[in-house]
């Protein structure tokens, strides 16, 4: 036997088995080409038709599963196009499941994670939020990860296990906000003329709540003198300018009305000590 019989007796199982592969093959190949661009036509194909919802968290979240459940799909097409019996594509993928979920367990919890904050909905995009000490107003809620915009102009990337696993504050769950402005004045100080004067300079911020009605309470009895607190109610896109507001304003109503702010100080008594005895000189 010569040695080109020898390699076409080789190849010829291989030819045998490639020219009925290869139009599968091509097919595939076919379907992630065109399906991948077809995904991303879809996810932006989705993003019109939802563009109108109220509920930019809801849009959000389902602009992303849409392009991943359309590339799962191509992924499945494909693989059959090749001829992986859908049994055994099934058995496959559930023993890649366990894999994988052994694997990517943190991955897949984020995931969960994502599905259970929208459907419990404790905030939503634009509540602003404090969790694991982390405080900024929420821009986006994907699949894994929960981004915020922190008052400092940061992008915090959060996974969305960690949010569901932890307690967290929304203060804007509710439309109005409580807020206390603390403030010292003179033990001298005349309370309830300090009280009108506060409530009086409150009244006058245009939008601060008028019900519940602003009040001032004493507070404690401190070392540098009598802790005071005004408390009012306002709207959460109002807090921090108000709050600024009020400290400014508050200094000055109290200065000109003469009631003093007083500052820490500190009282130091000095025990009378007996004069130094005169230094002797020895022989």
């Amino acid at each position: 036997m010569t040695k080109i019989t020898q390699i076409q007796l080789m190849w010829e199982p291989f030819v045998a088995w490639v020219i009925p592969f290869l139009p599968r093959f091509i097919s595939a190949i076919l379907i992630v080409c065109l399906g991948l661009p077809l995904a991303r036509y879809l996810q932006r194909k989705g993003m019109r038709k939802i563009q109108g919802t109220e509920d930019p968290t809801l849009k959000s979240f389902l602009i992303n599963l849409i392009y991943i459940l359309s590339v799962i799909f191509i992924g499945i097409s494909a693989l059959t196009t090749l001829g992986v019996a859908s049994t055994s594509l099934l058995t496959l993928l559930g023993a890649a499941s366990l894999a994988i979920g052994f694997a990517l367990k943190d991955f897949l919890s984020n995931i969960a994670a994502g599905f259970l904050l929208i459907f419990l909905r404790p905030f939503k995009v634009g509540d602003y939020i404090n969790v694991q000490n982390a405080t900024g107003t929420v821009t986006e809620i994907n699949l894994f990860l929960t981004i915020l915009h922190t008052p400092g102009n940061e992008a915090l990337f959060i996974p969305n296990k960690q949010i569901a696993n932890n307690s967290l504050t929304n203060y804007t769950y509710y439309p109005l906000r409580c807020l206390d402005v603390n403030l010292n004045i003179a033990y001298d100080s005349d309370i309830p003329k300090a009280r009108e004067i506060l409530v009086q300079e409150m009244l006058a911020h245009s939008e601060i709540q008028r019900e519940p009605k602003p009040i001032v309470l004493v507070q404690n009895l401190g070392d540098n003198g009598i802790q005071l607190t005004a408390r009012l109610w306002v709207k959460q896109s109002d807090y921090n300018q108000i709050k600024t507001d009020l400290l400014e304003g508050f200094k000055m109503c109290l200065e000109k009305a003469n009631i003093v702010i007083p500052y820490p100080q500190l009282q130091v008594h000095l025990s009378p000590t007996e004069e130094p005895h005169e230094k002797k000189d020895h022989p």
